[in-house]
């Protein structure tokens, strides 16, 4: 399956569509809101310079993860959700949402449908469009471009910080620590989230009555996921008010949005200079930030390397002659890897070729599940841990630049 991968649009955009066959490949991706927003904040720049709306969401559509990855739930709702009590999973996966809780053959499932952003996906890959999106695009570049951060010193002095005392970069991330983990200023605290996070009006007065009750503890014993969240924001005034981050570049305020989702992935990959110089800040131990140009030449690396095979081999599609990296040389990816443990180095190379009854049974055991009428909410399992079963609807091309991501000889399901 591979280590979980966030990615920024820097990163998918500097690829060719082989190199994404085996990013899709050999990375879990996490598809954070962020590249979807991105993807169409880019619009109105790349269309004034002559290209087509379909052209440009196409391009990027056709590199998008298929055969793996989800879309995360927005760090805005989750962190309205920790703030309101209910926990956050913060264990290096996706937190995705829109699970259909079933049982069959005395069996727990969850199914999760097809995401809106991987149906965008699909339709931009045929050139499909949408006047919505069209709107939605427009509408967001001119709030990018409507940013503002003279707040930003001000909104770090209420909350205590000497801004004078911050040299550079770290020294503004030590001090965002010490905000959630201490409890000096509770109320200066709670009036940062709602005002620079926009906690939405209906959920503030449960919020400050929620704190109370609780005794302000620390933010970080509070609703840990919402502290990761503020540590980002509150590094992020600091670095404006300093002028370690341009205050002249609103996109800075999307691109710094990304490091929000850093509890949801192995490792995070971008091109961008702002996540370069910030992101190894926040990430823990298990955790590693990878250059994107690093990784796009790896990738091609690998591509030029199974290139070498028989065409007969590379018919069988790339899950029955490449269930995992190379061990034989130095690839970055088989380096990755190795965050999820040596184990996958000891065992078998090649995974058993998909046939046609392989995949009949494959699906009738799927359909089970997808065809089960969900359960009432009183028979719903709290954690996904504990259910027997788990789908994810995918739409699959069988076939992506010069690769089968299937065999070639097998019949739609």
């Amino acid at each position: 399956m591979g280590p979980i991968a966030l990615f920024d649009k820097s990163f998918l955009q500097s690829l060719s569509v082989d190199e994404a066959v085996w990013f899709d490949h050999f990375f879990l991706a996490n598809i954070s809101p962020l590249f979807y927003i991105e993807t169409l904040a880019d619009l109105d720049k790349e269309m004034s310079r002559g290209k087509t709306a379909e052209q440009v969401v196409g391009n990027i559509a056709e590199k998008a993860p298929q055969m793996s990855g989800a879309a995360n739930i927005s760090h805005l709702d989750l962190l309205v959700a920790s703030l309101m009590g209910y926990p956050v999973s913060m264990t290096n996966r996706p937190v995705i949402g829109g699970g259909r809780h079933v049982e069959a053959a005395g069996k727990r499932g969850v199914n999760f449908e097809l995401s809106p952003e991987a149906k965008a996906f699909n339709r931009w890959q045929d050139g499909e469009y949408q006047k919505l999106e069209r709107e939605f695009a427009r509408a967001w570049r001119a709030q990018i471009k409507g940013m503002a951060f003279e707040s930003s010193a001000s909104y770090a002095q209420k909350l205590g910080i000497d801004i004078s005392s911050c040299k550079n970069m770290t020294d503004a991330a030590n001090a965002a620590h010490r905000i959630v983990n201490t409890t000096n200023k509770p109320y200066e605290l709670i009036g940062f989230i709602i005002n620079s996070v926009g906690i939405p009006r209906e959920y503030q007065q449960q919020l400050v009555k929620r704190y109370q009750v609780a005794g302000f503890p620390p933010l970080t014993r509070f609703a840990p996921y919402a502290a990761h969240v503020i540590k980002v924001e509150v590094f992020f005034h600091i670095c404006v008010s300093r002028g370690f981050i341009s205050a002249d570049r609103p996109s800075n305020k999307i691109d710094i949005a990304y490091l929000h989702y850093l509890p949801f992935c192995n490792v995070f990959i971008s091109g961008d200079k702002l996540h370069r110089s910030t992101a190894n800040l926040f990430i823990k131990d298990n955790q590693r930030f990878v250059w994107g140009p690093d990784l796009k030449k790896d990738l091609g690396k690998l591509n030029a390397h199974y290139m070498e095979l028989p065409q007969e081999i590379k018919d069988k599609g790339v899950l029955s002659f490449a269930s995992r990296p190379p061990t034989d040389e130095d690839y970055l990816t088989s380096e990755l890897w190795d965050l999820l443990g040596p184990s996958w180095r000891n065992g078998e190379r090649d995974t058993v070729p998909i046939t046609q009854e392989t995949n009949d049974k494959i699906l009738e055991h799927v359909k089970q599940f997808t065809d089960a009428p969900t359960l009432p909410p009183d028979a719903v399992v709290e954690s996904i841990d504990e259910v027997d079963s788990v789908s994810l609807q995918r739409s699959v091309r069988r076939k992506r630049g010069s690769w089968y991501q299937v065999p070639r000889d097998l019949k739609d399901g």
